[in-house]
């Protein structure tokens, strides 16, 4: 039987359940990708991610080839083509079984429900699997039978009715018979023109280099990491998140690896290895959040209250934050490493996120796409998650009244303003007892922006906006 795999957010090999079962049904496999600049442009995926992308498609073209696999790119106009495209493929090489990983946003739900209709109809047997996540996404239910929608209590399942045997995933592959079919990657046309300046150097290209990226993770910080994780300077995180949007490497391996350091232990050991496991857990609860309530795939709040909300606009007020020209260092600080590196530390996600949707009280869904048109490790379910959290209209949410003070914020987690020199080398030579805030004479003088407002005012009109909201 010839079998063809399907790649989409899952560009690896190792723990790869529909490679891995393609492998063990099939006489030979093929594998396709369905590149769409149009499709990546109405998701808004930042253009640092296409390169990103790209890059790894190259490398696992190589691994593919090695095992005798060859990867077809197919230019696609979207998802709306993508049956028609993967019918076509399957008849024209005489393929008998699709296998592919789902993925779990509404517009994808849709397109996999259109190609299996397309491909069951033509008598072309299909399987799927929930490679992104431990359990279905929607599997998991409270006591009254509902998708969680708070995070703790997701958690306290998860834990409950985990097994070990999830995480088994290893698999030797073994050639399969040499094909009458090359890859075609070297001669499509990705039509990609680079407009980041992103320094790519920061994200070295492979599955190696995620495993290495891990295991360098674990072997160095991750005791440290629950006390490391808030201070940007440190670099006390993982840096693993873009690796995990492309599906470059496996929350199950994540998890495994932790493990194992843990003496395979959830909630006891180290506390550092505990919490880490915790984001991980986070990335599985947005994601049954946006298939369980398809609402917040299409822009909308998950509170739906929130919905009356009256937002503000500013156009000079966005162009200062999204240029990192606020007049508030850490807020600039963190705009500037997103330019620079297409990833921000996820505290100062929480920090920026609400300065723009408490303090300026500028729509969260504004921040959430320039996010995404600017992140590396853009994902959907994650960002859209986090932006809600933080303008308080989303599932877990802060409460609305919790407005995180930017100067205290820098003061507790950059206490030596080393993070903002780093980043805004104008404020250089200020005395840590100055960075945070400084005075009018010290911004004129590094030629640094006056604040763009008043924190104690804004705080107090956002307080207002969502009480006349919710009354």
């Amino acid at each position: 039987m010839k079998a063809l795999v399907w790649f989409r957010s899952d560009l690896r090999v190792q723990d790869n359940p529909a490679l891995r079962h393609a492998f063990k049904e099939a006489d030979s496999v093929e594998a396709v990708y369905f590149y769409s600049a149009e499709q990546l442009k109405n998701h808004n995926e930042a253009d640092v991610k296409i390169d990103f992308l790209i890059q790894h498609l190259f490398s696992l073209e190589k691994t593919l080839t090695s095992l005798n696999v060859p990867l077809t790119i197919i230019q696609s106009n979207g998802f709306e083509e993508d049956s028609i495209l993967l019918k076509k493929y399957c008849i024209d090489r005489s393929v008998k079984k699709v296998f592919w990983n789902n993925q779990f946003g509404e517009d994808e739900n849709l397109r996999d429900k259109q190609v299996l209709e397309a491909l069951e109809f033509n008598k072309i047997l299909v399987k799927t699997f929930h490679d992104q996540v431990i359990y279905k996404p929607g599997s998991l239910k409270t006591g009254q039978g509902n998708p969680y929608a708070v995070f703790t209590p997701f958690k306290r399942k998860w834990i409950e009715n985990f097994e070990m045997d999830f995480l088994d995933i290893n698999f030797q592959y073994v050639k399969k018979n040499p094909q009458d079919l090359t890859s075609n990657i070297t001669t499509f046309d990705f039509n990609y023109s680079r407009t980041h300046r992103v320094n790519m150097d920061l994200w070295s290209i492979g599955e190696s280099a995620a495993l290495q990226r891990l295991h360098k993770f674990l072997d160095e910080k991750i005791i440290n990491y629950s006390k490391n994780r808030n201070d940007p300077i440190l670099e006390g995180t993982s840096r693993i998140s873009p690796y995990l949007a492309l599906g470059i490497i496996s929350s199950k391996k994540c998890i495994l690896e932790a493990l194992k350091i843990n003496n395979f232990e959830f909630t006891s050991g180290n506390v550092g290895v505990t919490k880490w496991i915790d984001e991980i857990i986070w990335r599985e609860f947005y994601k049954n959040i946006m298939f369980s309530f398809p609402k917040v795939s299409r822009g909308q709040p998950f509170q739906d209250y929130s919905k009356k909300i009256k937002w503000r606009f500013k156009e000079e007020e966005f162009q200062a934050w999204k240029e990192g020209k606020t007049g508030f260092p850490i807020v600039d600080a963190a705009m500037r490493q997103l330019h620079y590196e297409g990833w921000m530390h996820n505290r100062l996600r929480m920090v920026v996120a609400m300065f723009f949707t408490k303090n300026m009280l500028h729509d969260w869904r504004l921040g959430e796409a320039y996010f995404m048109k600017n992140l590396i490790d853009g994902d959907f379910a994650s960002n859209n998650g986090g932006w809600q959290w933080s303008s308080s209209t989303g599932t877990d949410a802060a409460p609305y009244f919790r407005i995180f003070n930017p100067i205290t914020q820098s003061t507790n987690f950059d206490k030596e303003g080393l993070f903002i020199k780093k980043y805004i080398p104008e404020l250089k030579d200020l005395d840590k007892s100055v960075i945070h805030n400084p005075s009018k004479e010290h911004r004129k003088y590094c030629n640094y922006p006056e604040p763009i407002l008043d924190l104690k005012e804004s705080r107090l009109r956002a307080i207002e906006a969502f009480k006349i909201a919710k009354s």
